[in-house]
């Protein structure tokens, strides 16, 4: 084996390794860290000259781990959290808080805890409150590792979580919608329902990305007894986005989902009936005192809502 110089090797080419290694794919750990997928396989390739190892099999569909880079990636995705950990332990150092607590939201989902994390943070200066946006298989992974201590999801992308191991709490009921292009027959509706949508083409996210999601319609049309026709699957109700606006299909999410954007382009009409929930998650090993606080926070708010 040959001598392995790390002054050659920097903290970025362990996040790019990891990125690869997570999405199976140069072009999407590319755009995670917005790089050219050309630059990507040039410098996993240098990784792999001056580690002496060969960490990816390649192939024209995806990138796949070889032994010795499964192994790597199992210790450097600890070490790469012990320096996040580090780092931001010296944060609180420098600013003199007294703890912090790390917040994953999901992407595309409207933060409807805002004015709750505010508030806490107003009554408690002296913690550090950071907060990611995520995919929901982003979310799982940070939660998982630690990397979170506590995400806001969708109730239906909860049923992953072991309740042996998590802890979920609903936070807010919201409707589900209909999003369809402006121009469909029923965009104008005040509400439609699941038998309207029967002859409809939907658009779908993918098993894999978000399994929740899709048991979750399956469940919709099976209780319905509609047999739906797909139109098209995706990573994510943003990928499918511009299907809706050339009018190609049906998209059934959240109320939270796209918030305010193309408004004018994207109609959303409630289904009767039918709600998720933004539900809370956190791992019951995690002791971290200002999540305990944070979470009687959010449970006291929960109860003067209800008041």
């Amino acid at each position: 084996m040959q001598d392995i110089n790390l002054y050659n090797i920097q903290l970025s080419d362990i996040e790019l390794f990891l990125n690869v290694a997570k999405y199976g794919s140069f072009t999407k750990a590319g755009e995670k860290m917005f790089m050219t997928q050309s630059w990507v396989s040039k410098r996993i390739s240098q990784i792999e000259r001056e580690l002496d190892l060969r960490l990816f099999l390649r192939n024209k569909r995806e990138v796949l781990l070889t032994p010795a880079g499964r192994i790597l990636e199992q210790r450097l995705t600890s070490v790469t959290n012990d320096i996040l950990d580090a780092i931001q332990a010296a944060h609180v150092a420098q600013t003199g808080a007294s703890g912090y607590l790390r917040i994953g939201y999901l992407e595309w989902g409207s933060v409807v805890f805002l004015d709750l994390i505010r508030r806490f943070i107003a009554l408690n200066p002296q913690f550090s409150v950071e907060i990611f946006r995520r995919q929901f298989a982003e979310l799982r992974a940070d939660i998982s590792i630690g990397r979170m201590d506590i995400i806001f999801t969708i109730s239906y992308d909860c049923d992953q979580f072991s309740s042996s191991e998590y802890c979920t709490m609903n936070v807010e009921r919201v409707p589900v919608l209909a999003y369809m292009n402006k121009d469909h027959p029923l965009a104008g509706r005040a509400s439609v329902t699941m038998e309207d949508l029967r002859p409809e083409p939907m658009l779908m996210v993918d098993q894999k990305s978000s399994p929740g999601y899709g048991t979750f319609v399956r469940n919709l049309f099976i209780k319905h007894k509609i047999r739906p026709v797909i139109a098209q699957y995706a990573h994510d109700g943003g990928e499918h986005i511009g299907s809706i606006l050339i009018d190609k299909g049906v998209l059934l999410a959240s109320a939270n989902f796209l918030g305010d954007s193309w408004d004018k382009e994207i109609a959303r009409v409630p289904v009767e009936g039918e709600y998720v929930y933004i539900t809370a998650v956190w791992r019951r090993q995690n002791s971290n005192l200002v999540l305990m606080r944070f979470l009687k926070e959010i449970a006291e708010n929960l109860e003067n809502s209800e008041e």
